[in-house]
């Protein structure tokens, strides 16, 4: 157990990018509010198998009009090991077709700070863009995008030299949308193209490199 605990905080630290499905990929409709909760993160192997790392946040949307939703999110699994951590965007429609083909574009800003440790606010613009389409012209739909974190800090932790800028993620999911209730699956290659080795936990990646990661969210609309 206390082995378990230590694989999870130091997932939670190392695998900040990569913590949440995307957030609302069709905006709601105009002053429709939603809640969700999510679940889920990149894979690592324990005790021989491959499990998802188990961060859950908790989200609140509205939509703006009908084609922006704006959103925020707080994060419980880093809040755990006393790191607070928060999500704040909008989700946009850029267009939708009669044929149901859409695509969608999520700008955010995402904050994190150690609790009781000075100067450790920080922030990360992140994006998300989504190309999503309904099947047979029912709500439910799948979509596909690419989702990326921003670092512009020239240092990452204990003075080491940042040098990558550019944290990119790409994902594929399906929504099925009910009157009231959604169910959002979502698979994720996060850090695409980035060695996962040496590493304090085993991702699971393709070949060394990134993680696979999975997502379930559930959202309510009202």
């Amino acid at each position: 157990m206390k082995r378990g605990i230590q694989l999870l905080l130091t997932a939670v630290l190392f695998g900040l990018f990569s913590c949440a499905p995307s957030r609302f990929v069709k905006p709601l409709e105009k002053n429709q509010k939603a809640i969700s909760f999510s679940f889920g993160g990149p894979g690592i192997m324990y005790s021989g198998a491959p499990i998802p790392i188990p961060f859950s946040t908790l989200a609140y949307a509205q939509g703006i009009n009908s084609s922006i939703t704006a959103f925020g999110a707080l994060h419980f699994t880093s809040s755990l090991f006393g790191n607070l951590q928060a999500d704040l965007g909008a989700s946009c429609q850029l267009f939708e077709l009669e044929s149901g083909l859409g695509m969608s574009a999520a700008p955010a800003l995402q904050l994190a700070y150690s609790v009781g440790t000075a100067k450790t606010l920080r922030a990360w613009p992140s994006g998300d863009i989504n190309v999503y389409y309904h099947l047979f012209k029912k709500p439910s739909y799948l979509y596909g995008g690419l989702n990326a974190w921003f670092e512009f800090s020239k240092y990452k932790a204990h003075n080491e030299l940042q040098t990558r800028h550019v944290i990119p993620n790409l994902q594929l999911g399906y929504v099925f949308v009910k009157p009231k209730w959604q169910h959002q699956f979502e698979f994720k290659f996060i850090g695409m193209g980035i060695p996962n080795t040496p590493g304090v936990v085993d991702y699971v990646g393709l070949n060394g490199k990134g993680s696979i990661g999975f997502y379930y969210n559930l959202i309510r609309t009202f």
